[in-house]
This record gives C-alpha cells, structure tokens and sequence, in this order.
C-alpha cells in the first residue's frame, strides 16, 4: 500500500498556491496604484502649466507687453529665433561651455572625493582649505580666471568648473568616507587591495552620495554658464538674454528662458537615466557578479 504525499487542492488541480496567487494579487494592486498616481501627477503639472500660461496672459492685459509677454508672442519670437539659427548658435555655444565645464569638474571632483574619503589623514589635512574655497563666493574670482584665462571660452570653462566642482567634491568624500565599515572590514580581512577596495566596496556604496552631488554639480553648471556669459564676452544663451534685456524685447528674454528651463530638464532627466543604469551595477557589485 503506498501513500500519495499530500497535496493542497489548488496545487493538484492545476492551480497557483494561495501564496503566489496573493503575491500576485499586492504586485497587480501596487502597478494599478503607481499608473493612478502617475496619472494624477500628470494631469496636476498639466493643469500647473495652465495656470501659469493664465496668468502670463493676465499679466499682459494688465501691464502690457514690457510687465509681462503673451504666451502667442514669446511662442512667435522662438519660431524666429530658431529658424534664423539665432537661437541654435547660442545654444551650441552655452551647451559647450556647460559640458566641458561639467566633464572637468566630475572628474576631478570625483577622484579628489575618492582619496579625501579614501585616506583619512589626506582628508583631514585638506578639509579646512576645502570649506574655505567652498564659502568663498564664485564670483570673487571671476576678476582672477579673467586675467589668468581671458574673456573667451577658456575662463567660462574655468568658471563653471569653480561653480560645480565642490558640490561633487563634498558629496563623493562624504560617500565614500561613510562607506558600509563592516563590508569594509570584512574586504581588508580577505585580503583585498587598496584599488579593489575603492572599486568593489566603497565607490559602489558610495554611490548615491556621488550622483547627488553630480546632479547638483550639472544644475549649478547651467547657472555659472549663464553668469560666465553675462560677465565676460557676451555669446550663447547668456548673449541673448542680456541683449534682450538691455533692449526691453520680454518676448525674446522668455523665449531664452524657455530654451534654459528645457536645457535643465533635460540635463536633470539624463543624470536620471544614468542613475538607474548605474543602480543596476551597484546592484550587480554588491551581488559580487
């Protein structure tokens, strides 16, 4: 006589366990509740742009075209301005200057981050020198990088870099500084090298820290290009919107702005999209893949 194991009814029939079929059940309510929630967030930015598109068109009926544009004249200036390649001449030239200005200072914040956090000594030794430059304000050294670089792409560069490069430093020292100590530990214990140390266990860990500080580093790029272009020889976005302003032309002004909120947005959802691709070696890292 043998005896058959028991089997739960839903299992023997074919069926799912109620435990998956629960699990099932949460996964289908939580994907339900983040598309309503998507949903809601959409239509509240939708009706924000309304808004402010409102009260741009009262503003203009009150005060007329120097208090505030119309939407209908700002969106005719941009036509001109990009189809006379005014606009996309200015744009090439900040967008070189914001990303040369950005590739410097990452990477030198980076590395310089990763040895202040690395060596504790190096870190301590330099710590006050870093908190003075970085409560110094920017603009105290433009008369400097003007003299040591010039007026032209160089010194913005320069200047960009001396904008975002703390903000990196700072972030990735503090990442890698307060790295996980008991995985650290238990690498020195295996043996591990100093570089196999940085690589595999601390700049991994270190990881969110560091993408913050590159994502403040990229706004605050924008900005010092803008300033680096208005204080120096005038040219790209800055160019144009004190030219505009200078000639009280507000439509053209908002039509530069616009591009510029643009530029950021598209700058912030970048540094996104390689935040999630570089979680996923994080991920992969601390896995041991």
């Amino acid at each position: 006589m043998s005896i058959q194991p028991a089997v739960e009814p839903s299992t023997r029939q074919g069926q799912l366990p109620p435990a998956r079929i629960s699990g099932n059940i949460v996964a289908r309510r939580a994907q339900k509740r983040r598309a309503l929630e998507g949903s809601a967030i959409f239509g509240a930015q939708v009706l924000i742009g309304f808004g402010l598109l409102a009260g741009m068109y009262a503003l203009n009926a009150i005060g007329g075209n120097l208090l505030m544009p119309s939407p209908t004249s700002v969106a005719r200036q941009s036509f001109i301005m990009w189809t006379d390649g005014t606009m996309l001449a200015g744009l090439g030239q900040s967008l070189t200057v914001i990303v040369l200005g950005f590739l410097l200072s990452a990477s030198t914040g980076i590395v310089l981050g990763v040895l202040l956090g690395g060596f504790r000594v190096l870190g301590r030794i330099l710590d006050p020198f870093v908190n003075a430059m970085n409560s110094t304000p920017g603009a105290a050294f433009i008369p400097l990088i003007i003299v040591w670089f010039g007026l032209y792409t160089e010194a913005k560069v320069v200047v960009v870099w001396n904008a975002a490069f703390f903000p990196i430093l700072i972030n990735t020292t503090a990442g890698i500084a307060n790295a996980n100590k008991e995985l650290v530990e238990m690498a020195q214990a295996f043996g591990a090298k100093r570089s196999t140390l940085f690589w595999r266990v601390m700049v991994p860990d270190a990881l969110p820290s560091i993408l913050s500080g590159l994502r403040i580093g990229a706004a605050i790029s924008t900005v010092g290009t803008v300033i680096a272009e208005l204080t120096m020889a005038q040219s790209g976005l800055g160019g144009l919107l004190a030219a505009a302003g200078n000639r009280f032309q507000m439509d053209r002004y908002f039509a530069v702005v616009i591009v510029l909120m643009a530029l950021g947005t598209a700058i912030t959802a970048l540094l996104r999209y390689a935040e999630r691709r570089l979680g996923r070696w994080r991920v992969s890292q601390a896995n041991g893949r």
